[in-house]
């Protein structure tokens, strides 16, 4: 038996049936009774196996055994954790998939997901896993409906369908861990759109429902079918029907102010890039970094070039259809790229009970990455941002162990002068001389 140690900072508790804490060497996750029979039953089976295989599933090692009265199992560390409210559009439908594709498989076996939401996903690079063994659970083969659709309908669904029907930002799940209900989103929609697939399933007629039965709430009793197979099938089809809907309002690539500058970067020639790319290369090639961190990535040139040379890279920017377009380059290439849509002057603050649900970025940051990439980023956090060079430099040593590459954007550029907007005066103090001589030091508070 492993012995546990105390509490970490960060950890899941809302399930009865048990809970996770992060630690350094893995993820633990005990398990209470009745539950953990029903688990080890499911991690014996050939579809356990094959799920963790084909990298769908994360792994479990059981570390204690339900004669110690709590199973505990071990699940290696995902990288570097992300959020939904954290991922472009495009991962979301991944997530989306993935679980649907999932609970399909489960189902066909007899097992099915009782729990559907986002936060039961994490990416490694490109590539979601669903961690959240404990929402796995054995079916009741003459059940039509699936007791998740509603949650998947309110945390995947609902929040697609509000972003690219009425500009509502995917980042607002921050605050709405459970999702939208259909009467969230009703009265935003235009008539047309109440009437057309999926809100009319999904918003309208459960909205128009809810008012006619306020007041008359009752237990809500399973629908079941005396046929195991045609339950099945009635299952299956539901996944399909949603898993049809996630990609009906999924949006493509809209263009955005910053989502092609790699090909309109026209202030620079060719040499320039030609130049700035040799340079980055040969200093990657030397420093042979194992995590990059490259902030304010674009759509990846630079990040493409740290994953060539063997590292494995998060990639941030603050434009959503930036880190979009990359993360759709990313299904084909495959690179171990996680992108997400951070902006390090107002990083991802912790959040949930206590604060101590979901850790803050710069808190997953920390001691994590060897080698951090600033490039044509400086100028933003300085000029648009306002942030002090020296609070900048402080950032920075916090968020590499041992190198970083950031570029000195002079006030003659043309992007410069952009952000500047007349502000010569309020601003001459940021020269070239500045950036390489010595900062001020700044005393730091501690912050949990």
């Amino acid at each position: 038996m492993t012995e546990l140690l105390p509490l970490p900072a960060f950890s899941t508790f809302r399930d009865p049936a048990g809970s996770v804490e992060v630690r350094p060497d893995g993820a633990y996750r005990s398990i209470h009774a009745p539950f953990d029979t029903e688990m080890l039953a499911f991690l014996a089976t050939l579809l356990a196996s094959e799920l963790v295989a084909q990298g769908r599933l994360v792994a479990s090692e059981v570390v204690s055994s339900p004669i110690a009265e709590t199973l505990v199992l071990r699940h290696p560390r995902i990288s570097f954790q992300s959020y939904p409210w954290e991922w472009s559009p495009g991962m979301w439908l991944a997530a989306a998939e993935l679980t649907l594709s999932l609970c399909s498989d489960l189902v066909e076996q007899g097992w099915q997901l009782k729990d559907a939401t986002p936060l039961n996903v994490l990416f490694q690079g490109p590539r979601p896993i669903f961690v959240d063994v404990l929402s796995i659970e054995r079916g009741d083969p003459h059940q039509t409906i699936w007791l998740a659709y509603g949650q998947f309908v309110r945390t995947f669904l609902l929040p697609m369908l509000a972003y690219s029907r009425l500009g509502w930002p995917l980042r607002t799940s921050l605050t709405r861990r459970d999702g939208y209900e259909p009467e969230d989103v009703y009265p935003a929609l235009s008539l047309a759109s109440r009437l057309r697939r999926p809100a009319l399933a999904t918003v309208t007629l459960p909205s128009l429902l809810a008012k006619t039965k306020k007041g008359k709430a009752g237990k809500v009793t399973p629908r079941t079918v005396k046929d195991p197979d045609l339950a099945k099938q009635i299952l299956l089809r539901t996944m399909r029907t949603l898993r049809n809907d996630m990609r009906h309002v999924t949006p493509g690539h809209r263009p955005s102010t910053w989502s092609h500058y790699a090909e309109t970067a026209n202030h620079y020639s060719d040499e320039d890039h030609g130049d700035k790319r040799r340079f980055v290369s040969d200093v990657l090639g030397k420093a042979r970094p194992a995590k990059a961190l490259d902030v304010g990535c674009n759509t990846g040139v630079y990040s493409n070039l740290a994953a060539d040379a063997g590292a494995e890279v998060v990639s941030i920017d603050t434009d959503l259809q930036a880190v979009d377009r990359l993360y759709a380059s990313l299904k084909v290439s495959g690179k171990n790229i996680l992108p997400l849509c951070v902006d390090l002057a107002h990083p991802t603050p912790a959040t949930g009970w206590e604060n101590r649900e979901s850790a803050s970025f710069l808190n997953r940051c920390a001691g994590h990455f060897d080698i951090v990439m600033m490039l044509a980023v400086l100028h933003h956090l300085l000029l648009h941002n306002q942030i002090p060079m020296n609070r900048i430099a402080a950032l920075c040593s916090e968020l590499t162990t041992r190198h970083l590459i950031v570029e000195w954007v002079p006030p003659a550029d043309p992007k410069f002068r952009e952000l500047l907007r007349g502000r010569d005066a309020l601003y001459d103090h940021i020269t070239e001389a500045a950036f390489r001589g010595p900062l001020p030091s700044i005393s730091r508070s501690s912050t949990s």
